[in-house]
């Protein structure tokens, strides 16, 4: 981008075409804002009134924006294209349906799609990836037989999407349509073709279809490898994962990223320290996997799920990179190993780092406190996540409070936790509340709980019930003793009617 920068300057001449090269560059560098400036500029008229943006601008600065995250400039590129009539091309309004659909709004994705006036077919495929990505299996495949009906000849990218529709919405029997369909028709399949099959088949738990599709493949290729660790990680099938990776070495190929991390996944869910250790050593020998953060954060959590916090915070140390995951993963490795100091520790590190804490930051050391019993930490950190990070407390957050509170036999702080939280409280908020004042004698609280719920209908469920009934008997066991201790035996039935009147949940 330097030697471009220096051409680009000294060119006497430019044109709309050395802009749009010099803007693209920006953008697969990464550095999207340069980009958008120099667009600015062009508005400007700084390179001459003949020299304006084209299609092909807003093409790479609305790609640009579903790239990086730029979804308002993207509303503002969408509006500067209705103004000066670029709305009407095809190419700038399959980016726009793109970039609506990749960030979940796909009511604007459908009017941009419906106002088009001529559509090809990346517009359909487009649309229908985008109901794809966004759990909407139904209209996917309505507007795949819109398609259809149409005559507009499909290709392997609209079924990959159809497929993938299924497999989102782990609807085995559409699934199963487009499977039919491809054969029946004699489509020729390709590797993403069949890769597409075996994710949606793993994805509905039907994993001994996805390993025959994964068999019965011609051409041997990682991603098609990666698919089918990923899909018995999935089914829960974490040692036939692990024994792929063996299969995958005696062939010589060659791994990736998305391989070790199926693989790393799998060693955390089974617990399988060793293989994992081997799979650390075996990154540790590869050029292109060694050092990766992403892998590195994946392991840490690998190890902190075993138990081995030594070997999690020895790769930590190492690390040239950390990111809030890297520091987020050994906090909530220290909350999960009872470590609540060493959480805190780590926590107060990584503010010194100025690595700025996320939601799921708070959670892990919120949830070290309550473990620990660090109740006046956990009470302060809540309010720095509200208060310093502007971090909007979640189910999660409030939870650990109330667990905190109520570990620590302080259930009258508990109980106004709860009725002041700024989210409403689920079913297990409650039930941890009931529970606690059973551990900790406090009946006459327990009691007028499981009373509210019963009123306000919330309690639902085999746990609830067993809570509420759990409660109710000792506390009828509790009144019973304080009754023979002052020699009220006789009136005890009479009483305990009266207090549990109504049927017991």
């Amino acid at each position: 981008m330097g030697y471009a920068c220096v051409l680009f300057d000294r060119i006497s001449e430019r044109t709309v075409v050395t802009v749009n090269c010099m803007i693209s560059g920006y953008v697969k560098k990464g550095i999207f804002n340069v980009g958008l400036s120099l667009f600015m500029r062009v508005l400007a008229g700084c390179f001459g009134l003949v020299v304006k943006p084209n299609y092909v601008t807003l093409v790479i600065l609305i790609s640009g924006c579903t790239e990086f995250g730029e979804l308002s400039v993207g509303n503002l590129l969408h509006s500067y294209s209705c103004k000066v009539g670029l709305d009407s091309k095809n190419e700038v309004c399959n980016t726009l349906v793109d970039l609506y659909a990749k960030f979940g709004y796909m009511g604007d994705a459908a009017r941009v799609f419906n106002d088009m006036t001529q559509r090809d077919l990346v517009s359909w495929n487009t649309m229908i990836m985008g109901y794809s990505k966004n759990n909407k299996c139904a209209k996917a495949f309505s507007l795949f037989r819109e398609m259809r009906n149409r005559n507009i000849i499909f290709d392997r990218v609209s079924l990959i999407s159809l497929i993938s529709a299924a497999s989102g919405c782990r609807d085995l029997d559409m699934g199963k349509v487009v499977h039919g369909y491809i054969k029946r028709s004699g489509i020729e399949t390709s590797i993403s073709v069949q890769t597409a099959l075996i994710n949606m088949y793993s994805r509905c738990g039907l994993i001994e279809f996805a390993r025959k599709i994964f068999d019965e493949l011609a051409e041997e290729n990682i991603i098609s490898w990666n698919s089918m660790i990923h899909g018995y990680v999935e089914c829960g099938l974490n040692i036939e994962a692990l024994r792929l990776f063996n299969l995958i070495q005696s062939r010589k190929l060659k791994v990736d990223e998305v391989t070790m991390l199926g693989l790393i996944i799998a060693c955390r869910n089974s617990g399988e320290l060793y293989h994992g250790i081997l799979i650390h050593s075996y990154m540790e020998s590869s050029e292109h996997l060694n050092g990766s953060t992403g892998l590195c954060n994946a392991l840490i959590d690998m190890y902190a799920k075993c138990g081995s916090m030594t070997q999690a915070r020895a790769l930590f140390d190492k690390m040239p990179r950390r990111d809030v995951i890297t520091w987020t993963s050994m906090i909530v490795g220290h909350a999960i190993n009872g470590e609540g100091e060493a959480a805190l520790f780590a926590f107060r590190q990584m503010g010194a780092e100025k690595i700025e804490p996320n939601s799921v930051t708070f959670i892990g050391v919120l949830s070290a406190c309550d473990h620990s019993g660090l109740v006046d930490e956990g009470q302060n950190l809540y309010e720095t996540m509200h208060k310093v990070y502007h971090i909007e407390p979640k189910i999660e957050h409030c939870g650990c409070m109330v667990d905190m509170h109520a570990r620590a036999g302080m259930l009258e702080e508990a109980y106004q936790f709860v009725k002041k939280m700024p989210v409403k409280p689920n079913a297990v908020v409650w039930r941890m509340l009931i529970h606690a004042c059973r551990v900790h004698s406090q009946f006459d609280l327990g009691l007028s709980l499981v009373s509210g719920l019963r009123e306000l209908k919330m309690v639902h469920g085999p746990e609830d019930n067993v809570t509420s009934s759990n409660i109710f008997a000792e506390a009828g066991s509790e009144l019973r003793q304080r009754l023979k201790l002052r020699g009220q035996a006789g009136g005890s039935i009479a009483t305990f009617r009266v207090l549990f009147s109504g049927p017991i949940i």
